[in-house]
């Protein structure tokens, strides 16, 4: 080989010489840099899982929000309607409790009115009496007995 131009001493030189610069960097270098791409990649598809993840989390807090929001008008529309029967039912009462203070202060009025109308017709009646008597008196003083005029006084009254 040495015709050639090749030295078999320099050749077995260069290829263990490759062999361990070859074991060298595959240990030194090639291995780390692998490793380190590994763990990138591994770091890369973390974050991607990750974010899908927090994707779809964020569309079901989203979703569920909407579901509060509209849980949270129904009831406020139910509790609208609550209220608004409950006002009406309240006032019903309160203006039927008024009409029947209101029918209590007439009919209690009118009783009034009917014992005064009383009183005063007996009043009204004693007094005619005392003024029949004392007409008859002054008229008749003489002729009638006191029963007499006392019969013409009951009938004067019955005749009013």
């Amino acid at each position: 080989m040495e015709a050639l131009g090749i030295d078999l001493k320099l050749m077995i030189a260069q290829l263990v010489n490759f062999g361990i610069l070859l074991f060298l960097l595959n240990k030194f270098l090639y291995k780390p840099i692998t490793n380190m791409l590994d763990e990138r990649k591994n770091k890369v598809e973390t974050g991607i899982k990750d974010a899908e993840s927090a994707k779809n989390n964020l569309e079901n807090a989203e979703d569920q929000a909407e579901k509060i929001k509209t849980e949270a008008k129904t009831e406020a529309n139910e509790i609208l309607k609550n209220a608004h029967a409950q006002a009406i039912l309240e006032t019903s009462a309160t203006i039927k409790k008024a009409n029947d203070q209101v029918d209590r202060l007439i009919e209690n009025a009118k009783s009034e009115a009917e014992n005064m109308k009383k009183k005063a017709l007996i009043e009204a009646k004693g007094e005619i009496t005392g003024l029949i008597g004392l007409a008859l008196d002054k008229v008749i003083s003489d002729e009638l007995s006191k029963d007499q005029k006392e019969k013409l006084t009951k009938s004067a009254l019955a005749d009013l």
